[in-house]
């Protein structure tokens, strides 16, 4: 994780708490795009690689200026917003309550009792608790009078540009959040959902205890949402949970290391891993190995060099049809730095 990230969570928490008390003082958030302004300028090489420093300082005027009048969602969307002009893939800000230990919780916004996803013939209900199970599988068409593709367009502006799989990966979180859909005009205390075959659907926001864990969860659901159910009746075998970042498991054509994210940890380093793999794969009566990244979004990419040292060592494995690697919009960061040095 970037320190662009924890740090505008961190002065996010920050507002929040100041925010709370007295919601026309904008003093509190003033001080967090200062501070965001100064670790930006400090630690990114070229923060203007995407947006002009004339546009960008325009914009970082226009929420100062508007601050005043705005709701708290309109300013956690509007610092987003700021945050996703410098366009990277590291730079950007939550809109759910994080899961990574030892970080602020973020905005905390409330989610929907269904579960988005998008895919290239439009956006999908793919999860619904109990009450919405009806909804399972529709296309959804409009939030209220804005039509999908338009909302879908508004929420693209607060997630980084130059990561177009990244941002379309989890555009459709960010519409599951009913105080960004309030802040950007697409719905008011409850969500006008319309779907494909005409219906519209009043949603509301599930309660505060109903946690979501996102970006790791295989879709279980929300706690305390009750008959949580997903569009597809199985759940495919890479989508499965398992104990820690990593497994390696015999399928009946291939060993298959699938990786959530990149590191050592004790005991077992990542090129480890891949020795521990490639000689599981090498022992096959028909050796071939499939490695899975579908998941995996990011680490730390330091240590992709050795993985790879140990996958060219192979020369059983280094032919056509035996070494396999899957990606999807979730392979990220220094998951992608690995794709490209496999590649």
């Amino acid at each position: 994780m970037s320190r662009f990230l924890t740090t505008s969570v961190l002065a996010l928490a920050m507002s929040t708490a100041g925010a709370a008390a007295a919601q026309t003082d904008d003093t509190p958030w003033q001080a967090d795009m200062t501070a965001f302004l100064e670790v930006l300028h400090a630690e990114h090489d070229n923060p203007y690689f995407h947006t002009s420093r004339e546009d960008f300082e325009a914009a970082v005027a226009a929420y100062r200026a508007e601050l005043p009048e705005m709701s708290r969602a309109e300013r956690v969307t509007g610092f987003a917003r700021v945050v996703a002009l410098v366009g990277d893939g590291h730079t950007w800000m939550p809109m759910y309550r994080l899961p990574f230990d030892g970080l602020p919780p973020g905005p905390g916004f409330s989610s929907l009792p269904v579960r988005f996803e998008l895919f290239d013939d439009g956006l999908y209900v793919a999860g619904a608790g109990e009450t919405q199970n009806a909804m399972l599988g529709a296309r959804v068409t409009a939030f209220g009078d804005v039509a999908a593709e338009e909302a879908i367009a508004r929420v693209m502006e607060l997630l980084p540009a130059d990561a177009t799989n990244f941002a379309r990966e989890f555009v459709a979180e960010w519409l599951m959040q009913i105080e960004v859909l309030q802040a950007l005009g697409l719905a008011d205390e409850t969500v006008q959902l319309e779907v494909a075959d005409g219906r519209t659907v009043s949603l509301e926001a599930l309660p505060a205890d109903a946690i979501y864990n996102w970006v790791f969860s295989m879709d279980d659901g929300p706690m305390g949402q009750q008959g949580w159910r997903t569009a597809s009746a199985d759940q495919p075998y890479w989508q499965e949970a398992f104990d820690g970042a990593y497994r390696i498991a015999e399928l009946e054509d291939a060993t298959y290391p699938q990786f959530t994210e990149i590191r050592d940890w004790e005991g077992q380093s990542f090129a480890g891993l891949a020795e521990a793999a490639v000689a599981q794969a090498e022992a096959r009566n028909a050796p071939a190995l499939i490695i899975d990244l579908r998941r995996c979004l990011g680490g730390d990419g330091s240590r992709n060099d050795g993985f790879i040292d140990a996958l060219a060592e192979s020369e059983i494995l280094n032919r056509d049809g035996r070494l396999m690697v899957l990606t999807s919009r979730s392979t990220h960061s220094a998951a992608v730095m690995l794709v490209s040095s496999l590649e």
